[in-house]
């Protein structure tokens, strides 16, 4: 067959030309940079969420560390402030104590002196009770300070005694009491050891009683006799 001839046949149909054309090589051509950037990209992806979570991870760790040592620092000073101040409470009930200490033991001091005070008055007393109840002649010292006093009394002065002091008077001052114009008059009401002296220019009470009043006055006490 000529090449005219084979010219001039009817032209293929579609199904015949693919079907010819499907038995022949093909060569495929696949544009791979898409692929591999997209898994480039969810590789980074992966590495960058990794990292992430691998840095939240350690920021935790962190975290709780620095926590811990703040939580620890803060307990620490709180701990430490509560115990300053619970030492500081100590002291001042330690103090107060002191205080109340020392105020009871110097309360305790004023009693036992305050004590000892009454307790040497009371003895004074009673010395001075037994000295004039055994001592008769005890009127004699008393009487010559009255007759001495300071001023001298003057205008018919008188000496008041006890009944039973009368015979001492006699003993022992008769002549003092007469060279300086003295007269004795007795009276019950007065108790034996003591005196009155009566003048025109005045008066000395020499009693027990007022002489005890005025020791213990001195003292700063007041005891009656």
């Amino acid at each position: 067959m000529s090449d005219a001839a084979r010219s001039q046949k009817a032209p293929l149909s579609a199904y015949q030309r693919w079907e010819m054309a499907s038995f022949d090589p093909v060569t495929v051509t696949v544009d791979n940079s898409a692929a591999e950037q997209a898994a480039l990209e969810a590789h980074l992806r992966g590495l960058e969420e990794e990292a992430h979570a691998q840095g939240l991870a350690k920021g935790h760790v962190a975290g709780q560390a620095l926590g811990y040592q703040a939580g620890f620092e803060q307990g620490q000073a709180k701990g430490f402030e509560e115990g300053r101040k619970e030492a500081l409470a100590q002291a001042a009930r330690l103090a107060e104590i002191a205080d109340s200490f020392k105020t009871a033991l110097a309360a305790a001091d004023a009693a036992i002196a305050e004590a000892l005070a009454e307790l040497a008055v009371d003895i004074a007393q009673q010395v001075v009770r037994q000295h004039l109840a055994l001592d008769p002649t005890a009127l004699v010292a008393v009487a010559r300070e009255v007759i001495a006093a300071e001023p001298e009394l003057s205008g018919a002065p008188t000496l008041v005694v006890n009944p039973a002091d009368m015979p001492i008077v006699d003993a022992y001052l008769k002549d003092e009491l007469e060279a300086a114009g003295w007269t004795v008059r007795p009276d019950p009401l007065v108790e034996r050891g003591g005196c009155r002296a009566h003048a025109a220019t005045g008066e000395v009470d020499s009693t027990n009683a007022s002489r005890w009043e005025r020791v213990v006055g001195a003292l700063g006490r007041h005891k009656p006799w």
